[in-house]
Order: C-alpha cells, then sequence, then structure tokens
C-alpha cells in the first residue's frame, strides 16, 4: 500500500458540536475580539491567491448599495465561540483566518477599491443570538464564521435578510437555512460515502461487525445516524449503537469490554480527538485491536497522538483539504501559511476550520467584486452561486467542492493516525490526492429535519434587495 508519511499535525475540522468541534486554542484566550480592518490603502502586494487571479485589488466601485457598504468601505461580520470559559480559544482560527484575509486583501486594494472593514463577533458558545442581531444592525453579510449553538439565530438572520458565506455549520436549523452558501456543503439530504465503500473494499471481514458512538449531544447524534445511514448503504451492518459522555467518561473501560465482548471489529466514531484516544487506550489496555476506526476530519490533530500514544491504531481520518505537510507541492497551502506567517504569525495557522473560512473570504471578495456598483445581498448571493459553481477549490486549498447546488462533494482522501502522526493510503485517487469517484455521494433516506427558511419568518426571496 503506498503511503506518504505526515508529522507534526497540528490540524483540527469542521465542528459539528462542542464535542465534535476540538478546535480550541486551549493555551490562549480569545484574540483580536472587536473590529478589524489594517492593511491600508497600498496596493503593492498581489491580490492572486492560488489558481485564482485578482480576488483582491483596487477598482471603482462606488454606492451605498447595502447595510454595512458605502463608497469606501465594506463592514462584515465573523462569527465564532473563542470566549466560551469551558474551552477558551474555541474556534479562534475563524477570527484569525478573518484577520489575516482581511489585511492581505485591503493591502492588495481591497475588493474593487472598497476596504473590508470586520466585526469579531464572539458568541461564547451561548450568545449566538445576541451575535446575530448585532450583526444585523451593522453588517452587510456574515463571512468565514461558525458557532457551535447556531441553530438559535437562524430565524433572526433570516428577518434582517442576513446572508452567511459560512465557514462551518452545524444545526439542522443552518444546515439547510435559506441566505446561506457553505464553502464545503454539510446539506442535510446528501452524505459523502467513498470512504464507507473503500472501508468494505479494504475490510471485508469487518462489515458484518461494526459498531457507531457518539457524544451525548443532539448534533452528534444526527450526525452519527446520518453516518449509520451512510455505512449500512454500503453493506456494513451496525450492531452496537451506543453514546458517551460528551464531557468524556470517567473511565473508558466498560466501553471498551463491550466492545470487545460483541466482537466489534469496526468503529464508526463521532467526537473529538481526546475521547477517541482515551477510548483506543482503553483498547489496547484489555488486548483488543479494531480492524478500523473511521473519524471526520477534526481528528487530524495532534491531539489524537499526543493523548493516546502507542495506542494510536488503524484510525482512518476523512479529509477534503491538502495536507499542511505537503504545502511545498501545493501552491494554495503554502500561499495560506505564508500569509499567516505575515500577518498573524502568532497565530495557529495549520487548522482545517481555517482553511475552510479562508476559502468563504475567497469566495466572499470573489462575489463582492463582480457585483461592483451594484453590490446588494441578493447579487453577492448570486454571484458566490455563479463563480463557486460546482468545483469550487478555494483556489486549490481543498477539493472541489459544488456551491451551486450545496451537495456534498464526491471526493475524499484519508489519512491513517499510527502513534507519530499521519499516513496517506492508497484510496484509488483520480484527483490529486483525491478520489472523486462517481457514486461517492449517497441520496439519504432519513428523516433529519430541515433547515430554517425565509416562509418561516413571513419572508421570501423576492424581499431580498
Amino acid at each position: 500500500m503506498r503511503s506518504k508519511f505526515l508529522v507534526k499535525t497540528v490540524i483540527c475540522a469542521t465542528a459539528l458540536s462542542l464535542v465534535a468541534a476540538g478546535c480550541s486554542r486551549s493555551d490562549s484566550g480569545p484574540e483580536n475580539a472587536g473590529t478589524t480592518g489594517g492593511g491600508g490603502k497600498t496596493t503593492t502586494a498581489s491580490g492572486a491567491f492560488g489558481s485564482l487571479n485578482d480576488v483582491c485589488g483596487p477598482g471603482d466601485a462606488k454606492g451605498a448599495t447595502a447595510r454595512g457598504v458605502t463608497d469606501t468601505e465594506i463592514r462584515v461580520g465573523t462569527v465564532a465561540d473563542p470566549g466560551f470559559s469551558g474551552r477558551p480559544g474555541l474556534n479562534q482560527e475563524l477570527f484569525d483566518s478573518a484577520t489575516v484575509f482581511t489585511k492581505w486583501c485591503n493591502a492588495a486594494g481591497g475588493i474593487a477599491g472598497r476596504q473590508i472593514k470586520v466585526d469579531l463577533l464572539d458568541s461564547k458558545l451561548t450568545e449566538y443570538r445576541a451575535r446575530i442581531l448585532e450583526a444585523c444592525q451593522n453588517d452587510f453579510s456574515l463571512v468565514g464564521g461558525g458557532a457551535v449553538f447556531d441553530d438559535v439565530g437562524q430565524k433572526d438572520r433570516l428577518e434582517c435578510l442576513l446572508p452567511d458565506i459560512a465557514g462551518f455549520v452545524v444545526s439542522t436549523q443552518a444546515r439547510g437555512a435559506d441566505l446561506m452558501v457553505q464553502v464545503v456543503p454539510n446539506p442535510l439530504d446528501t452524505l459523502p460515502v467513498g470512504d464507507y465503500k473503500w472501508l468494505v473494499e479494504q475490510f471485508p471481514d469487518s462489515v458484518n461487525k461494526v459498531g457507531a458512538l457518539t457524544g451525548s449531544l443532539p448534533s452528534t447524534i444526527l450526525v452519527k445516524n446520518q453516518a449509520i445511514e451512510g455505512a449500512e448503504s454500503q453493506g456494513m451492518k451496525v450492531i452496537y449503537d451506543a453514546q458517551y459522555n460528551a464531557v468524556g467518561e470517567p473511565t473508558w473501560a466498560p466501553i471498551a469490554q463491550t466492545i470487545k465482548s460483541k466482537g466489534i471489529k469496526g468503529i464508526l466514531w463521532t467526537g473529538e480527538p481526546e475521547n477517541l484516544a482515551k477510548l483506543e487506550i482503553g483498547l489496547a489496555d484489555i488486548g483488543y485491536k479494531l480492524d478500523w476506526i473511521r473519524a471526520d476530519a477534526n481528528h487530524y490533530d495532534q491531539k489524537l497522538q499526543v493523548t493516546g500514544g502507542g495506542s494510536i491504531a488503524n484510525t482512518y481520518v476523512r479529509s477534503t483539504v491538502y495536507p499542511f505537510e505537503q504545502a511545498s507541492e501545493n501552491p494554495a497551502t503554502q500561499q495560506y501559511l505564508d500569509l499567516y506567517k505575515k500577518y498573524l504569525p502568532s497565530a495557529k495557522a495549520k487548522t482545517y476550520l481555517g482553511v475552510q473560512a479562508f476559502s468563504a473570504w475567497i469566495l466572499f471578495a470573489r462575489a463582492a467584486k463582480a457585483c461592483g456598483n451594484k453590490l446588494t445581498a441578493s447579487c453577492l448571493l448570486d454571484e458566490s452561486k455563479r463563480i463557486g459553481s460546482t468545483t469550487w477549490t478555494g483556489g486549490g486549498l481543498h477539493a472541489a467542492m459544488n456551491i451551486r447546488d450545496q451537495k456534498s462533494t464526491e471526493c475524499f482522501s484519508l489519512l491513517l493516525a499510527n502513534p507519530k502522526g499521519f499516513t496517506l493510503p492508497d484510496i484509488d485517487a483520480n484527483d490529486s490526492i483525491f478520489n472523486c469517484t462517481d457514486g461517492n455521494v449517497l441520496t439519504l433516506k432519513g428523516d433529519y429535519g430541515k433547515g430554517t427558511k425565509l416562509a418561516d419568518v413571513g419572508k421570501s426571496i423576492s424581499d431580498l434587495k
């Protein structure tokens, strides 16, 4: 099996809930809270990013065309939870990517000449609705943000007709909401299953002995239920379906023992790296080794190895971004790291979620530029979907995404965790490191709820200007 060794990984990824987020800055509190712009009006810096020319640059766009838009400025908001006292720095990378992009873009001349002013809206886990109400007063759009409990503000956002070019979304209400563009779509009705298909092919003896574990939170339970449907569609049989304490178990021995007694050979895991590592320690302590564990992208994180040490084995992490350790082979990833080093060197650049947020900012800038003198919420959303189309990569930061239809991507890669880091297993890649085969996305049959719609607040798309 062909592989490349990846070391010193410090990535965390899409936050599906407090448990699934795993994206805290535990070594520091919230940074850069408030409003940021910066970069001045110099035009010496290049406004190109990755494979995209002229993302930012000078121009002559004019007009107070919408809330937060003037002749010289576009004011937008980014939401994150770094002020949550229980996990200081939670999703700080969203603020960091907002700061880095804004400084770089403004230094390059702004968006068609307009400078970006970004409000960093700290929802502190429980204050999401309050931050949305603030954004409704001041901001043209939300860009590159995300919050754990994003369900509570969706109606308010739609009532004030506030677009969201999101870094990530969590709840059912947000995942299917109107006036929302996700750069890595996470819809309620489709699911990527290419990695499940690969596991079935690689480990045929395990398919009838699969278990599913998730933290006891509604959002992670939803994700787990979708994972079970996806896995079973590929021929797996889930015979053990359990929840663990969302903040972790006092001891993982009972769960490990149950896995052993049931003869489980593969685990569909929803959670965060530290808890998974502790489960793997529990399994190692009783001498039980699984054929595979399948985890989401937030487990591409050195905390898995730091916590689990030599117990980490056969853990496969689904990913859609280029590994940071391969940045020298991928210009967009290298430029992303270089911009962080230049504009915010103290920040943790190597985060999966930071990449998603940066991609959202690039899409926003290109759409806003295309709107020019007619920059309105309606134009922004239309241009985002037109420009993003069905092959959006953020200039090369990640696999191709279907922005136009907001559908799950067929593309995936896998990272195999071991005690020292991660390797890239052979997944029959057909697009760089990604497998983008037809049939890698499943249309779900289960009822997973619906998003918040304009009709829910007595509005329609015709109200959008």
